[in-house]
C-alpha cells in the first residue's frame, strides 16, 4: 500500500509539473481564449506524452511478467525438474481425458535396471544424466501424441493413443535398443532398463491397467531384466 500511494504522489507531481510548464508557456499568449485553449491542448499533449503513454508501458509490461510467472508456474507444477517430462499428476490428468473421451491406448512401465547401484557406484550426477538420456531416448521413438512421463525415481511412463499393447511393446524394443546405441557414443555408465506394456482392452480402470503394465514389468526383472514384456507365459 504504501508502495502504491507513494506512486500516486510521484504521478501528481509529474502532472501538476507538466500542467504548470503548459501555464507558463501559453501564459505569453495575450487572447485570453487563444491562451485558455491553448493551454488546455498543451497540457493534454503533455500528459498524454509523458504520463499516460509511459504508464500504459509499464502496466503492459507489468502484466506480460506476471502471465509469464503464471504460465513459469503452471509448467514447473505439470513436469518434473530433471528431465522436462509431464510428471505423474500430469499423466493422471492425460489418462483421464482419454478415458473421458474413449481413446484406447497402450501404457508401458519402464524402470532403469539396477538404478541403484549407478548412483551408488559413480555418483547422483551419473544418476541424473542416466534419467536424462533415458528421457530423451523415450521421446526420440515415439510418436508425436504419444505421452512420455516421468512417474517417479527411475520409473517412467510412456502413453500410447490409439495403440495396442503389441505396438507399445515394438516401441520400448526400439527404445531399449537404442538405448544401447546411444550410449555406446557417450562417455557414460552403460545401463539398461525393462518394460511392462498393457493396454485398454484388457481394462479400463487405470489403476488396474498400471498394476498389470508393472506386473509384467517386475517379471522381466525376474527374468533376468532388461527386456519388455506385453504379458506373462
Amino acid at each position: 500500500m504504501n508502495g502504491t500511494w507513494a506512486m500516486v504522489f510521484f504521478d501528481l507531481v509529474i502532472v501538476v509539473g507538466l500542467v504548470s510548464t503548459a501555464k507558463a508557456v501559453t501564459d505569453r499568449i495575450e487572447n485570453d481564449a487563444a491562451r485558455w485553449g491553448w493551454f488546455i491542448a498543451l497540457s493534454a499533449v503533455l500528459i498524454f506524452a509523458l504520463v499516460a503513454v509511459p504508464l500504459r508501458v509499464m502496466l503492459l509490461r507489468q502484466r506480460h511478467l506476471m502471465v509469464s510467472a503464471a504460465n513459469q508456474a503452471r509448467r514447473a507444477a505439470a513436469t518434473d525438474a530433471l528431465t522436462g517430462l509431464p510428471n505423474r499428476r500430469t499423466t493422471d490428468e492425460i489418462v483421464q481425458a482419454l478415458l473421458a473421451d474413449g481413446v484406447p491406448f497402450a501404457v508401458a512401465i519402464c524402470d532403469l535396471d539396477h538404478f541403484k547401484h549407478l548412483n551408488d557406484g559413480f555418483g547422483h550426477d551419473a544418476g541424473d544424466k542416466a534419467l536424462r538420456v533415458f528421457a530423451h531416448t523415450l521421446r526420440s521413438v515415439v510418436r508425436h501424441g504419444d505421452v512420455v512421463s516421468r512417474h517417479g525415481g527411475e520409473e517412467f511412463i510412456v502413453i500410447l493413443p490409439r495403440a495396442q499393447k503389441c505396438h507399445g511393446a515394438d516401441v520400448l524394443e526400439r527404445a531399449r535398443l537404442e538405448l544401447a546405441v546411444v550410449l555406446s557414443d557417450r562417455p557414460c555408465p552403460a545401463y539398461t532398463f525393462s518394460a511392462g506394456v498393457a493396454d485398454t482392452s484388457e481394462t479400463s480402470e487405470w489403476r488396474h491397467l498400471l498394476e498389470l503394465a508393472d506386473q509384467r514389468l517386475l517379471h522381466a526383472k525376474r527374468l533376468g531384466r532388461d527386456r519388455v514384456l506385453a504379458s506373462i507365459a
